[in-house]
């Protein structure tokens, strides 16, 4: 999974310091790669409370609005189009 901090909707917020690429990379100075095998053991230190979950939010790109005129039928239904939860499943924090 490649993740560019500079592309998250938590940028810069306190949410930032509390983010698995954060803490383990002090922030990063580019983009970075987790390997995927990496997955299930970054969720089981998050988990147990040894790591900060992943915290990755990808910015939403702003919908062109439609500029057809009267052929409109307003906004479009897009619920379940995004996920609330990240690609990856990182971020369930342990109970």
């Amino acid at each position: 999974m490649r993740i560019d901090c500079t592309q998250c909707e938590m940028y810069e917020s306190e949410h930032c310091e509390d983010c698995l690429v954060t803490a383990v990379l002090h922030p990063p100075a580019g983009p970075v790669e987790i390997d995927h095998d990496l997955d299930p053991p970054l969720r089981e230190l998050a988990g147990a409370g040894l790591i900060p979950v992943l915290k990755f939010r990808p910015r939403r790109s702003a919908e062109p609005q439609n500029t057809a005129g009267a052929g409109s039928a307003g906004p479009q239904n897009t619920a379940g189009a995004d996920s609330a939860g990240p690609p990856d499943g990182l971020d369930r924090e342990a109970n």
